[in-house]
């Protein structure tokens, strides 16, 4: 139900402050995706290590969502907000000053806890402001702020990269950092009722080491065999912390993240699509760039005002999204989103050294815009029908696997590129991989659609 203790005015207050904070920390997590080259050539690092910059983001933003399901319960919401904001903005104030790579990836990850705390932080008050039959058009509008961003993120960069330089890109997000804590101290409000809950350091720990020494075994691939230590020995280590980390979930009482709610069929099919969507969405934001730039030749500011029609679109399509899904259900969503992936893949197996700004404008746009048509209503479909406290848990495991299939998107994406040859041919390779996503995401809406119909 509408939480009917807060005013219109107080609401529109809140609404405005969680979805410009949730824009601006997610947009920082890709903000360092198409200054990749600029960062090898500035501090002298490989591509594979500086992409760290962007998937080390997302991998911290995985690992602090899961701490989230307690803090929202335990801490205050305005002094969540205070906490959240004032990590994201020493983060962008530390990178500004970074004079050595270490630093400057270090502060990203600090950055990250703020990124972290505020997606699962915004999606559940919005949950909590409005009645169920407006679930549709706030979580588009949570979507806009969540996805677009990222797709944003290499736009804003690419267009203040050749103005005011790497350094003026953090100094920027300090900024807005500053004036979202001055905004938080007059609108934000407690909303979520306080609940006991406990912290178990141990299950942070072990998921952490998972998820961590799993994307670092991944991303050593590219410099060794998968028998290695630190490739394949690495992944090993994750894939059996995670598959403890799970186990223990499953069997506790109290657990850091509820994994009962994948018994939901709905809940499942969304995190798959959704992790699908962020290979594609995360990869190309890391990819793009690189073939733009190193491939073709382009400058910084042209790759910017490529992708920002692209980015408009994908504004626009997500708010609008919303409304077909509460009106129509999300069924034709669907067909139009698998379409695009489908079309937008085939393009980019169709890129060569020649190929022309506007074709690569175009293609962009295409995969923001299926991005945005089929993102906020697996959103929905995930968290719409989950209900007090479970909806939190879901919400931090659906935002943690999104986060962390981020991170390994990033690092899946550059993989692929470097193993293949770091080439036009290599690009063709990375969206053939990008069309067997696709063809995965067709997999997953046919099993809903069959599982729906059963119901009805």
């Amino acid at each position: 139900m509408e939480n009917n203790t807060i005013s219109p005015k107080q609401r529109t207050g809140i609404f405005l402050t969680l979805i410009v904070g949730t824009f601006v920390t997610a947009m920082s997590t890709t903000v360092t995706a198409n200054m990749i080259p600029n960062f090898t050539e500035y501090f002298g690092v490989s591509a594979n290590l500086a992409q760290w910059l962007t998937s080390g983001a997302t991998l911290i933003s995985g690992i602090i969502i899961p701490v989230t399901a307690f803090l929202l319960k335990k801490v205050p919401n305005k002094i969540y907000f205070f906490a959240t904001m004032l990590a994201y903005t020493l983060g962008s104030l530390f990178a500004f000053l970074a004079q050595a790579f270490p630093v400057l990836l270090v502060s990203r990850l600090v950055q990250a806890v703020g990124c972290g705390m505020m997606i699962p932080f915004g999606q559940i008050m919005l949950l909590n402001l409005y009645p169920a039959e407006k679930h549709g058009r706030v979580m588009a509008a949570f979507s806009m702020a969540s996805m677009v961003s990222t797709v944003v993120g290499p736009t804003y960069a690419g267009l203040m990269l050749e103005a005011v330089g790497w350094r003026g890109v953090f100094a920027s997000l300090f900024v807005f950092g500053l004036v979202l804590i001055v905004v938080g101290s007059i609108f934000m409000k407690n909303i979520i009722p306080r609940t006991d809950a406990e912290l178990n350091v141990g299950y942070v720990l072990l998921s952490a080491v998972g998820f961590t020494t799993l994307l670092i075994g991944v991303s050593n691939m590219g410099s060794g065999s998968v028998l290695k230590l630190t490739s394949g020995g690495l992944m090993l280590i994750g894939v059996i912390s995670l598959a403890i980390f799970s186990r223990l979930q499953l069997t506790s009482k109290k657990p850091m993240l509820n994994l009962r709610v994948f018994k939901k069929a709905s809940f499942l099919i969304a995190v798959v699509i959704s992790i699908c969507l962020y290979l594609i969405a995360m990869g190309t934001g890391v990819i793009l760039p690189i073939f733009t730039k190193s491939i073709c030749g382009f400058s910084d500011s042209a790759y910017g005002y490529a992708t920002l029609v692209g980015s408009i679109l994908a504004v626009f399509t997500t708010l609008y999204a919303g409304r077909i899904y509460d009106k129509m259900g999300i069924k034709p969503m669907f067909f139009a989103g698998i379409i695009l992936f489908a079309v937008y893949s085939v393009m980019g197996i169709c890129f060569s050294e020649n190929t022309g700004i506007i074709y690569i404008a175009v293609t962009f746009a295409l995969q923001t815009i299926a991005m945005s048509v089929l993102n906020s209503p697996a959103t929905t479909m995930a968290l719409s029908k989950l209900t007090g406290n479970i909806r939190i848990d879901g919400s931090a495991v659906f935002n943690t696997i999104r986060q962390i299939s981020s991170s390994l998107a990033s690092t899946l994406s550059v993989l692929i590129y470097t193993l293949a040859g770091s080439d036009i041919n290599a690009i063709h390779i990375v969206y053939v991989y990008y069309g067997i996503v696709t063809v995965a995401i067709i997999v997953s809406v046919l099993l809903y659609l069959k599982a729906v119909s059963k119901l009805e």
